[in-house]
């Protein structure tokens, strides 16, 4: 029997230092799909420039046939910097930012994550410069994300497209998205910031209330719920060993559970969402980054 989904193209937009984590990325929007697509009817469709680009010779620039065949009409922007920024267009500071800016302008999800990974000796000093320059633009604008290593950024990503697949997917109003009613349940690690000085009188941002934040992105409440959480790699787990509870989570309602974090605690974690609905059990399993 034909499989009725709704379809959302997510663009990887990065510059040329960045096979890896552009690898990643598909990676993830490939699991993601053999994980979600047959129960929640949404797919994620991968766009990336080298592979769904069409040579094309006239009046435009590269960046603007790419705009045109597919990157304006990405749904999600995932974009992924390493040391580099790119070559600057007529309109932008690089190909990859003018794909941010415009995808932001027109409301599209953009999630933009920044490698805080040791620089590369090779690098580029000039290029290191103007992509500080472009973060600190965006920071302005917007919340910006960094990742640590490819599995650190596999974990963000993750993340993201698990909010983006459901919270734009339900906009469609048809009969695929109708197929997916019922709670949706995605945690994420959410915490604040407050100036403190260190030993040398510097000013830095010190986190606090930090929590494990659940929401219900479905439309039908979750009842009798159970979260339990297990490190992902080397460390412990930043909450007890017991597991988390909650009574009944609302559609679109959320509630927050305190977390510990310290030096031995893992930086990913598995979080298994449990709960009846209906009377019957539903489960499933998010990975999350506490960096």
């Amino acid at each position: 029997m034909a499989l009725r989904t709704i379809t959302l193209s997510v663009l990887i937009a990065s510059p040329g230092d960045t096979a890896t984590e552009r690898d990643t990325v598909e990676d993830v929007i490939r699991s993601w799909n053999s994980d979600h697509t047959l129960q929640r009817r949404v797919h994620l469709l991968p766009l990336r420039w080298e592979m769904g680009g069409v040579p094309l010779v006239g009046q435009q620039d590269a960046q603007e046939v790419i705009n045109e065949q597919f990157a304006d009409a990405a749904d999600i922007v995932i974009a992924v910097f390493n040391s580099r920024l790119g070559q600057a267009t007529k309109r932008a500071a690089s190909g990859t930012a003018e794909e941010i800016l415009r995808a932001r302008d027109r409301g599209a999800a953009v999630h933009v994550f920044f490698s805080d990974a040791p620089i590369p000796r090779d690098h580029d000093p000039e290029q290191l410069k103007a992509l500080n320059a472009f973060r600190k633009e965006l920071r302005e604008h917007g919340l910006t994300g960094s990742y640590a290593s490819p599995d650190d950024l596999t974990a963000k990503v993750r993340t993201c497209l698990e909010r983006d697949a459901y919270t734009i997917g339900d906009v469609g109003g048809d009969d695929a998205s109708s197929s997916r009613s019922g709670a949706v349940l995605r945690s994420s690690y959410l915490y604040e910031t407050e100036p403190t000085q260190d030993r040398k009188g510097r000013l830095k941002m010190r986190r606090t209330k930090r929590r494990l934040h659940v929401e219900n992105l479905g439309d039908a409440a979750a009842e009798d719920v159970v979260l339990e959480v297990k490190p992902v790699g080397e460390g412990n787990s930043p909450v007890p060993l017991r597991p988390l509870t909650a009574g009944r989570i609302p559609p679109k309602a959320h509630v927050d559970f305190p977390i510990a974090l310290d030096m031995g605690t893992a930086t990913q974690g598995t979080v298994t969402h449990r709960w009846t609905e209906g009377g019957r059990p539903h489960s499933e399993e998010q990975t999350i980054s506490w960096t």
